[in-house]
């Protein structure tokens, strides 16, 4: 999430009508990436995982859970700090749910169970499901339109506790997996790779995907 730093009040509206585009398909793929994990039955990032295990557990839909919270980590960061917030923040807080839910109940119609699909294929879907969130999550945050509630937070308990950002990211992950397990979400290759990938990998998309084809290279620097 550095990146989101960088580039942080320079090219306020600056093409502004690409940035906004970008970030509307960006959260749309995330939440197709959480309707592959949750066919491919290997797991999700941390947050989702707390997300589908909790939403299962109170009988909602994961998109309707994930409005509800967020919406409760929003009013909070507005208070606390808003500056973080912008469009982005309702892209993501409503339309990755959103869309999670409609794929969820088409795929539901159109494909096997996971229980009978084999191993290659569940595979397959979850990797395709980590490269939906990271491409995702790279062209979300290289668009700069504000942060998620989430993320929001994971910048705002640093700031107040000076506890190093990588330690409380490393802590409220740990925390969401836990949770969203004993509530019944299934933790496997996918969180792993999430959890230790998205560091990495993130950034290298930021640079060589995102930020070329928004132009970000393009904006005049003030």
């Amino acid at each position: 999430m550095g990146k989101m730093r960088k580039y942080n009040g320079r090219y306020a509206g600056q093409f502004l009508p690409r940035r906004i585009f970008a970030m509307l398909a960006a959260v749309i793929v995330m939440g197709l990436g959480v309707s592959l994990y949750v066919l491919g039955g290997m797991g999700a990032d941390p947050f989702s995982t707390l997300n589908l295990g909790v939403s299962s557990k109170l009988g909602l839909s994961f998109g309707t859970w994930q409005i509800l919270f967020n919406g409760a980590m929003l009013a909070a960061v507005f208070f606390i700090d808003r500056s973080m917030l912008g469009l982005g923040t309702l892209g993501n807080m409503f339309l990755i749910g959103i869309t999670a839910d409609f794929v969820n109940a088409w795929l539901a119609e159109a494909a096997p169970p996971t229980e009978e699909l084999g191993i290659p294929v569940r595979l397959l879907l979850t990797l395709c499901g980590v490269a939906c969130q990271i491409l995702g999550c790279s062209f979300y945050v290289t668009a700069n339109l504000g942060m998620a509630p989430y993320d929001c937070v994971s910048f705002i308990v640093p700031n107040k506790t000076k506890l190093p950002f990588r330690w409380w990211r490393i802590i409220s992950d740990f925390i969401c997996v836990a949770v969203g397990f004993a509530c019944g979400a299934t933790v496997g290759v996918g969180t792993l790779i999430m959890a230790f990938g998205t560091g990495p990998l993130l950034p290298l998309c930021n640079q060589y995907i995102a930020a070329p084809a928004l132009r970000i290279a393009d904006i005049r620097k003030t």
